[in-house]
């Protein structure tokens, strides 16, 4: 059966499409293991505060994170909600950022440096806080990071921040839970 012209470029225009979607695919997959770039797999970095009963609002920022495999940079994207954290809020999780983590690395080192100053809010008074002390330092096993895929650092709010001189200084008391 011989197609009128118009029906023939309309098959051969979806034969096309249909070639180009099952090639997307695996392209990708193909092109990684071309170039030697292993698959990543994406985690989550968070931090709630705890024990925060006595603060209306207390603020935070992230300052900077490092992600690192035997002192190796791995790929870190931070959050921009991260620069401004309201900790009192006790029921939530906020996020930093994410890290990509090839297959074969099996641990990795995570250093979360706070903005240098934060925040705070009480009844009846209110400063600054003196976070310049405010790094948090663990070891994170890709086998408990797969049980959620992220990990959150818990700041016990009660026991990290002291009254100083003109506000509050920060040493952080955490846990962290997966």
């Amino acid at each position: 059966m011989k197609l009128p012209s118009q029906a023939r470029w309309m098959r051969a225009a979806s034969l096309l499409v249909m070639l180009g979607a099952a090639s997307c695919d695996t392209s990708e997959d193909d092109l990684r293991r071309a170039l030697g770039d292993p698959v990543l797999d994406a985690f989550e970095i968070r931090m709630r505060g705890q024990d925060a009963a006595p603060y209306e609002k207390l603020l935070l920022g992230m300052g900077q994170v490092d992600v690192t495999f035997y002192g190796e940079p791995i790929r870190f994207d931070p959050s921009p909600d991260a620069r401004a954290m309201d900790l009192a809020l006790t029921d939530h999780a906020h996020l930093l950022g994410r890290f990509f983590l090839p297959r074969h690395v099996k641990h990795v080192d995570i250093t979360v440096r706070l903005d240098d100053v934060g925040a705070f809010k009480e009844a009846g008074a209110a400063g600054l806080i003196n976070a310049q002390a405010g790094t948090i330092q663990f070891t994170a096993t890709r086998s408990a990071l797969e049980q959620r895929s992220h990990v959150v650092i818990h700041l016990h709010l009660k026991d990290s921040l002291f009254d100083g001189t003109g506000g509050k200084t920060l040493l952080p008391s955490t846990y962290i839970a997966y």
